[in-house]
Formats: structure tokens, C-alpha cells, sequence
């Protein structure tokens, strides 16, 4: 194994995704009937605006021990409209949600055990059923939206998204989000932890400069939930900063923002630099622990270690990236790999770690590809300390897709957050990108 020192040039690709011109004030016409031990729907909606996007309308739902939710098309959708379906659930945040034919998976956030949501899209045809069923796994009180608009871009519409958990907060944060093109419209959800047979007078307050076409919840007596959707029109492409609400009761709670792109915006690549003609050869890598590499990653605690491991091994091997000489060879004790695909290093409760993805789908050791992976968090040795060999420990992280199972053959950790982030791998259509909840369940 030769190990190679090259000055690699980046890509870089600006996407523009969801564009949108301003609109006016907004009218909702919105009626709400809870029920306590049933399901209640609601369908809002409003004069559309003269924007590029505007939003349409928006229809929710809800009802307590449900493994099913139906929502109703919202009103007035047309052939290209933009459809953003949310689905929220109480107290069993391992379910996963199956949405109807033609959806596509957004992203989902969740709290430790008791709130996790779900943020679905898809573009109306001409031939859109008048509601969509979203299925559970798990029956539990469920609520929903979907909300309709017009003008976003029909082949390519999500530009950006991001959400998290608030813990025992009414201060309802997101991650900052930033666009590739302008003129976007920024639709936010939020979603909380509530207790009560009646809907409070003003649930959620959404970010400054929103509109917010839909507050309401759920009512239970002690295992409710409350949720809003609201809209804001962006301006220029870029850092957009981050959206946050709040609410009057401190609870759990997950704030979401999805960025559209308007119908006329267009993906540019340009060219940050090129690949160098030329290398250096560091040295000859001769561990004989290294027999399938498959990952490398850089140490966070001795600079100048880069760790190696194997597919099917339970081998880690720290080399030198001077000269590729064998630093540490260590055993991973307490796991065995099914298909180990990649590395990487970052922060952890102890200090820095070692995360190793268990996370390919391939291998022939299946012989049925799995829908269960994992990944290994392993203490980082201290080689520069002297510690060069011996057993390592791993905390164990099992998941599954919050869609459907996939191959992946990349791990990232954030180095300051220790956000963790699979990036899966596709032979036809996008590759997807699906982050660990925080903190780790």
C-alpha cells in the first residue's frame, strides 16, 4: 500500500434551489374541530400571491394511537405545485414513518424519547389523489400537515434544509441555514411537547418576519402536541442566518426549516482549482494488519497519525504521514464488523474518538443485505503518549433509516459538535446525506 501526499484541487458546485419573490399579507380561512380521542382535521387556505412562490394553502391532521395518518391534498393545489408534508409523533421515537407513492424523504429530527419529526416533499401531477395516508410502525399520537406552493422550481425545489431539538426550552432554534440561490421562500415548522385537553390561545410564535398560516395541536390530556407551519420570503443567496421561534411553555420541542428554490433558478458549477499533475510518495505502508483498507481518517489527538482499518477486521492501525511508518496497532474487542466501509475522528463524552461506520450493505457477507448498521465510537489511544497497541473499547450506536435501508460508504464527524453525518452512495438518482440525532440515543 503506497500512501501519497497530493495537493487535491475542490469542486465546487453553487445549486440553486428554492427561489422565491415576495408576497403580500395573507388571508387564512381556517376551521379546527379537535378531538380528544379521535381524529381531527383542519384545511386552511388563501388568495394566492402574484410571486414567483407563493404559498397556497395548507390541510392538517391528527388523532391519538394512530399507526396511520390521512391528510387532505391541500386546496387548490395544481400540477407543479410544491407539496411539504410534516409528520410529528409522541413519546415512540423509534418508529419509522412510510410516506405515500411519489414522496421523498427530507430529513427527521428527534428528541431522546418522547418528540420526533418527519419533513416529506413531493411536486403535485396533473392526476393528485384528493389525501395521502403516512404510515408508523409504531402506533402513537400523531400529528400532520401539508402545506402547497406555487412557483417553486418543479424538477429540483429543496435548496437547503436543516433542524434540531430544543431541549426543555421555549426557545425554539435551528441551525443557521444558508441558500445557493436567491429570491427563496423559507417554510419553518415547529413542533412541541404539550399537555392539555384544549389548544392554547397562541401555540408557537414563529420566527420574526414569518407568516404563519397554521397554528394548532393536538389535545390529550397529558400526551399532546402543538404545531405550526410558517412561511418567510428570502432575498439574496447565502448565509440566511438562523430562524427561531418560541413559544410560551418551556418544553421539548423541534424547530425545521425548508429553503425553496423558484422555477427559474439554475444549478451553476465552476471549477475552484485543478488536480496536480504531480505527487510525492511519503512511503510504503507495511503493516500486516492492513489487509482491505477501507478508511482512512487523522488523529485528533497526535498530529501526524492517520488510522486505517480493514473491511472485516476488527484492526486499527495508526500510520505515520511522513514516511508511513506503522505508529500503533490495535483490536477493537467488544464488536464484530459486518462490513466496516469507513472512518473517521472527532469529539466524544471522553475526549476525542475514533467513530467507525458499520454502514456498508454489499459485502458478501450478506447473504441478505441488512436493514440494521451501527456505529462504533472507540476513545482515540494516545499514541504520541506512548500508548501503541492493545484492546479498545466501543460504545455501539444501531440504526436504521428513517426511509429505507441504503448502502453508504462514507462517515463525517463535525470536529467541534461531534455531529455525525452518513452519506450514502447510489448507482442511479442523488445520494443522500442523514445526520445522527444529539444527544445520542
Amino acid at each position: 500500500m503506497k500512501f501519497f501526499n497530493r495537493n487535491v484541487s475542490r469542486m465546487l458546485c453553487s445549486v440553486s434551489l428554492f427561489a422565491l419573490a415576495s408576497c403580500g399579507p395573507q388571508d387564512l380561512d381556517s376551521t379546527s374541530v379537535p378531538e380528544q380521542d379521535g381524529v381531527s382535521a383542519e384545511v386552511g387556505s388563501k388568495q394566492q400571491a402574484l410571486s414567483t412562490i407563493a404559498y397556497r394553502s395548507s390541510s392538517t391532521a391528527s388523532g391519538i394511537s394512530l399507526t396511520s395518518l390521512t391528510l387532505t391534498k391541500p386546496a387548490g393545489t395544481v400540477a407543479g405545485d410544491v407539496l411539504l408534508a410534516r409528520l410529528v409523533n409522541r413519546n415512540f421515537v423509534a418508529a419509522v414513518a412510510t410516506p405515500p407513492a411519489g414522496w421523498t424523504f427530507l430529513r427527521s429530527d428527534q428528541s431522546a424519547s418522547q418528540l420526533k419529526a418527519w419533513v416529506f416533499y413531493k411536486v403535485a401531477t396533473a392526476s393528485e389523489p384528493a389525501s395521502y395516508a403516512f404510515t408508523l410502525d409504531l402506533a402513537s399520537n400523531l400529528a400532520g400537515s401539508i402545506s402547497a406552493f406555487s412557483g417553486a422550481n418543479p424538477t429540483n425545489p429543496i435548496d437547503a434544509h436543516t433542524g434540531q431539538k430544543n431541549g426543555t426550552t421555549a426557545s425554539f432554534n435551528t441551525p443557521a441555514l444558508s441558500t445557493s440561490t436567491a429570491n427563496g421562500v423559507a417554510v419553518w415548522f415547529g413542533s412541541q411537547l404539550w399537555a392539555g385537553s384544549t389548544c392554547p390561545a397562541s401555540p408557537i410564535v414563529p420566527p420574526t418576519g414569518f407568516t404563519e398560516p397554521v397554528d394548532t395541536c393536538l389535545v390529550s390530556p397529558s400526551t399532546a402536541i402543538l404545531y405550526d407551519v410558517a412561511y418567510k420570503d428570502l432575498a439574496a443567496a447565502g448565509a440566511q442566518g438562523s430562524f427561531n421561534g418560541s413559544s410560551p411553555y418551556p418544553n421539548t420541542n423541534i424547530a425545521q426549516v425548508v429553503a425553496l428554490r423558484e422555477a427559474d433558478a439554475t444549478v451553476s458549477c465552476t471549477v475552484g482549482d485543478t488536480f496536480a499533475t504531480t505527487y510525492t510518495t511519503q512511503g510504503t505502508v507495511a503493516s500486516t494488519a492492513i489487509v482491505e483498507p477501507s478508511g482512512l481518517a487523522a488523529s485528533r489527538l497526535t498530529p501526524g497519525v492517520v488510522y486505517v482499518h480493514n473491511e472485516d477486521t476488527t484492526a486499527i492501525v495508526g500510520i505515520s504521514t511522513a514516511n508511513a511508518a506503522t505508529l500503533g496497532t490495535f483490536n477493537v474487542s467488544n464488536v464484530t464488523p459486518a462490513d466496516w466501509e469507513d472512518v473517521a475522528t472527532g469529539p466524544c463524552p471522553t475526549g476525542q474518538c475514533i467513530y467507525m461506520g458499520d454502514i456498508g450493505r454489499s459485502s458478501a457477507n450478506f447473504p441478505t443485505p441488512p436493514n440494521v448498521f451501527a456505529v462504533y465510537r472507540i476513545p482515540e489511544p494516545n499514541i504520541g503518549a506512548g500508548q501503541t497497541s492493545g484492546d479498545l473499547t466501543a460504545e455501539t450506536f444501531k440504526f436504521q433509516y428513517p426511509d429505507t435501508a441504503k448502502d453508504a460508504e462514507t462517515i463525517m464527524v463535525h470536529p467541534s459538535t461531534g455531529d455525525i453525518y452518513i452519506v450514502t452512495k447510489s448507482s442511479a438518482g442523488a445520494s443522500k446525506v442523514y445526520k445522527f440525532p444529539q444527544p445520542m440515543p
